[in-house]
């Protein structure tokens, strides 16, 4: 059976010995941090040994690489991703 889940994004990323556990959160809108801004909560993780890994990382390179060719994302020369406009669907 497969599971599907959301995730607004990693919270963050630990190395133990052959495992790597990537924990991820979601926006909590309804429960305030100290600074006024919505809270974020961690909400599952997933383990994986360190091959698994660097596949994971591998795949996410390429969708990245796709998502640039056509335009959804662009990347400045500081290396830093810039979510933009999706591209206007020509008919």
């Amino acid at each position: 059976m497969q599971r599907e889940f959301f995730a607004d994004g990693v919270n963050s990323i630990h190395w133990t010995g052959n495992l790597i556990r990537i924990d991820f959160a979601t926006v909590q809108p309804q429960i305030k941090a100290q600074d006024g801004q919505p809270a974020i909560e961690s909400n599952s993780r997933i383990i994986m040994p360190v091959d698994g890994f660097l596949k994971a990382f591998e795949l996410q390179q390429n969708i990245i690489k796709q998502l640039v060719d056509a335009g959804v994302i662009t990347v400045n020369n500081q290396q830093e991703t810039v979510v933009t406009e999706p591209p206007e669907q020509k008919n």
